[in-house]
């Protein structure tokens, strides 16, 4: 028996693929990454916009269409969310919901295909936002107990992986055995061993005094990805965001102080029904304000089923997009200036396939060829050298003597 687990969507989704492909090897199913050349093809769905949708459902289709076809088993948010749908599609043979899928992957150790590893140790969200339909398929925060997670993440390093990624679908919720997130990265940090700890999405309200110090760990990576979403009060309560602008700013320069030279990311969704010149104007203006390095810049898209699909998509597509791409220039232009201050400096990477390098900061490099062997998943220290422009161009793999002679 071969299987193949194709995935659609966010870092969520690719941590369960992960701990689907350890189940079906666990039940001596040989895995393939070819589907042609799979018995069963298991395709790991996402709802997150309507593109999501699309996406999913022409590689269900195109999948289907194969010969010879594959038993095809559809699973997923997507999945959840019109499963009766995917079921009359001529070729799908099984489609789960999400307790099926959590059913089958509970307690599994990830079978991670990358040079990091994927962690999954929160699911689903309670805070209601207006535009989001994940959390709906999602359901209420729930948490992998701490002792499972402290097991996993040890199985992990046992398995030679020295970067592991915490992820869930609302990581600040982490809550378990009297534990939250900054307790259980304190657990993890008492491992000892040469790792370090990256974090997946964290929202603005996690970080309390307790987060804040447990972060200046040394192995938790220099790098947070912070949703935003408007840096309009008003579009932000219209969202459901539980949080003004001001709280914002705060954050991220507590995060800065505790933890200099973070490369900080924020999401940014625009044209959100009531989001006129004059707000996006604000947003921008805000985010000149606040140091975000970089931004995750998507057009709003509605949902059904959404708080905020009532009342419907009312800004132009073509003025969303302008936007976007107003925002994403921006980012451009962040993203250089936050890299020229590493010339010539040295940072901790994981190596990765392709002679390429990905630092605790989130800068991927080229490595410059050295003649030396080194196993991707390991971590190394890099010298960084990065044009005048900003463009970062190349990393010098260095000893540890080296690093100590600088």
């Amino acid at each position: 028996m071969t299987a193949a687990v194709i995935t659609v969507g966010c870092r969520l989704n690719q941590a369960e693929s992960d701990c689907l492909r350890a189940r079906l090897q666990q039940q001596g199913v040989k895995l393939v990454t070819n589907p042609r050349e799979a018995d069963a093809v298991y395709v790991n769905t996402c709802t997150v916009t309507g593109n999501a949708d699309r996406n999913s459902l022409a590689l269900i289709r195109r999948l289907s269409r194969l010969q010879p076809k594959p038993r095809i088993v559809v699973l997923g948010c997507y999945a959840e969310r019109v499963g009766a749908q995917l079921t009359s599609i001529p070729g799908v043979d099984e489609v789960w919901n999400n307790q099926r899928k959590q059913k089958e992957i509970a307690g599994v150790v990830p079978m991670a295909l990358r040079s990091r590893a994927l962690l999954k140790v929160q699911d689903g969200c309670d805070n209601g936002c207006s535009y989001c339909v994940v959390a709906q398929v999602r359901g209420k925060p729930v948490s992998l107990p701490a002792a499972m997670v402290r097991e996993q993440f040890l199985e992990l390093l046992k398995q030679g992986f020295q970067e592991v990624v915490l992820t869930g679908l609302n990581l600040g919720k982490y809550q378990s055995e009297g534990y939250k997130l900054a307790g259980l990265l304190a657990m993890l940090l008492k491992i000892p061993g040469r790792f370090r700890i990256r974090l997946a999405s964290v929202e603005p309200d996690c970080f309390d005094e307790e987060f804040l110090e447990v972060i200046q760990d040394s192995r938790v990576c220099a790098h947070f990805h912070i949703p935003l979403q408007s840096g309009d009060d008003r579009i932000l309560a219209a969202m459901g965001r539980r949080y003004t602008g001001a709280y914002y700013r705060q954050v991220i320069e507590r995060l800065e102080a505790v933890k200099p030279g973070a490369n900080i990311g924020a999401d940014v969704i625009v044209g959100f029904p009531g989001e006129d010149e004059a707000s996006f104007v604000r947003t921008e203006d805000f985010l000149r304000t606040v140091p975000v390095k970089y931004l995750h810049v998507f057009p709003y898209a509605l949902r059904p089923g959404t708080r905020a699909a009532i009342w419907g998509d009312v800004v132009d597509r073509s003025i969303k997009q302008e936007r976007v791409q107003r925002l994403r220039d921006f980012s451009e232009k962040n993203r250089m200036v936050y890299y020229r201050q590493f010339d010539e400096t040295v940072r901790e990477a994981v190596l990765e396939p392709g002679g390429k390098a990905l630092t605790d900061n989130y800068m991927r490099v080229a490595i410059v060829p050295t003649g030396k062997n080194y196993r991707c998943g390991q971590l190394a220290q890099i010298k960084l050298r990065v044009e005048a422009d900003g463009r970062l161009i190349s990393g010098q793999l260095l000893d540890t003597a080296e690093k100590e002679a600088q």
